[in-house]
């Protein structure tokens, strides 16, 4: 069950978005919705005024870089707030700081300070899910290296919203394989398959791999009381990400449930194929788990 929330945002026109994936998860649980915006420290400025200034040592130009990020800085700051104060009202969401009681959810904003992304991954781990907003570089969301890095690195399921608004989640779909962070993602995604309508679990072949038996995982769901539906996709001239994508699209799912392959290495992540084609693809919500 889901009872806190992490809600990443940005001050961007996604935001909207962003929330109404949260709401979509949270309302059936009567969950808290913990809306966060990371605004970057004094050193990040100072280091973005510096890089921008293209070798100039005029101290005056530096200064001015520095006033302009910083106004950026809390006008994306007040553009989250206003969002989340817009959205609270249009949903008739009360302002709190902890999980409501049975059948209701709230919500509070509040603003943090430091790198964005290290800042999600130490939060969301005292959270039962954190969601941010898919890739989109025209709207300003996270890049998908920074996307796999959070992923990667919570430790908890991370919700990925589109741009399109989220509806109540009735139809799922699971891209399963058989390796443990798709198991993990099941185990996960299990309050939501509960209240499902409709369960579709998808396997689909990787280049000359086949795709893996999804009936264990069908009669698992089986022993839950929850009915599941066998789907084989199969690629043809696509690779099997967009396969299963357009799957999904084409079962009219509102989630998807994968697990995320990847590993860090030094300071990078490493993703794999699927997951990298997923998170530049992600035209419904996706629920990811390492």
């Amino acid at each position: 069950m889901f009872k806190t929330v992490l809600v990443h945002l940005r001050g961007i026109a996604g935001d909207t978005a962003t929330l109404k994936a949260a709401l979509q998860v949270a309302r059936p649980f009567g969950a808290h919705l913990e809306c966060v915006h990371v605004r970057p420290d004094l050193a990040a400025l100072i280091s973005r005024a510096t890089a921008a200034d293209m070798g100039d040592e005029d101290t005056d130009t530096i200064t001015e870089m520095l006033h302009r990020l910083q106004d950026e800085s809390a006008e994306r700051a007040q553009r989250a707030a206003d969002a989340f104060a817009d959205f609270r009202a249009k949903e008739n969401l009360a302002a709190a700081g902890a999980p409501p009681g049975p059948g209701k959810t709230n919500g509070a904003f509040r603003e943090s300070t430091g790198n964005e992304l290290d800042r999600l991954v130490a939060e969301s781990r005292y959270h039962d899910l954190l969601v941010v907003k898919a890739a989109d570089e025209q709207a300003g969301s996270l890049p998908v290296n920074e996307l796999g890095q959070l992923i990667v690195s919570s430790g908890r399921p991370v919700l990925l919203a589109p741009s399109v608004p989220a509806r109540p989640i009735r139809t799922v779909v699971i891209a399963w394989k058989d390796v443990p962070e798709a198991a993990r993602a099941v185990g996960a995604a299990m309050p939501l398959l509960a209240k499902a309508e409709k369960i579709f679990v998808a396997t689909a072949s990787e280049e000359d791999e086949p795709g893996s038996d999804c009936d264990g995982v069908v009669r698992q769901l089986g022993w839950h009381g929850l009915s599941a539906e066998a789907h084989r996709v199969v690629p043809g001239d696509r690779d099997a990400p967009h396969a299963v994508l357009e799957m999904a699209r084409a079962a009219s799912a509102d989630l998807l449930v994968m697990g995320a392959y990847g590993h860090n290495r030094l300071a990078e992540v490493i993703l794999g194929g699927f997951t990298q084609n997923v998170l530049e693809d992600a035209s419904l919500p996706v629920l990811m788990l390492h």
